[in-house]
């Protein structure tokens, strides 16, 4: 019998295959196929959030990206303490805080630890991956995460009707 046949997938016509070539094959196919799997995707390295979006890992303001907000199309900006997702700012995901009547503070919705996206959740940021809390200026107020959501530069314009971060 013709073992290369055997391993390439080729059943021979003539006898049928013996119990240990197949097992042999069928081994070698799928330590194959794993090891194609592991090797390929490069993937290893990013972390997928709950909602199964792999989050970015950017570094801000090399770009020269802005994110432009109308304040007035975020309700919970009416108010200070209020906090809104706005959008994203290049590829990461930005919430604004209302500091106080004419200031606002813009953070990245990347959490610290693991780089998952942070849920806004009465009035601070929560990570659904491992539980890490910030409050509404960035701050850690329990861990695993151990430094501060990052802050981007806010330019306020029209009254504070509209916000260019960078």
């Amino acid at each position: 019998m013709d073992t290369t046949n055997a391993l390439n997938g080729a059943v021979p016509s003539d006898e049928s295959l013996p119990r240990r070539e197949f097992l042999s094959a069928a081994t070698l196919t799928a330590v194959a196929t794993v090891l194609a799997a592991c090797s390929g995707g490069g993937g290893a390295d990013k972390v997928t959030a709950p909602t199964g979006t792999p989050n970015p890992t950017p570094q801000p303001g090399t770009s020269g990206t802005t994110l432009t907000v109308t304040v007035a199309n975020f309700p919970a900006l009416a108010n200070v303490g209020g906090i809104a997702a706005v959008g994203n700012l290049g590829t990461l995901p930005v919430a604004v805080v209302r500091s106080s009547a004419s200031e606002f503070v813009a953070l990245s919705r990347v959490c610290t630890h693991a780089r998952c996206d942070v849920n806004i959740q009465g009035g601070a940021f929560v990570c659904p991956c491992h539980g890490s809390r910030f409050n509404n200026s960035g701050g850690v107020t329990m861990g695993p995460a151990s430094s501060a959501l990052q802050r981007f530069n806010v330019a306020v314009s029209g009254g504070g009707a509209t916000l260019t971060i960078s």
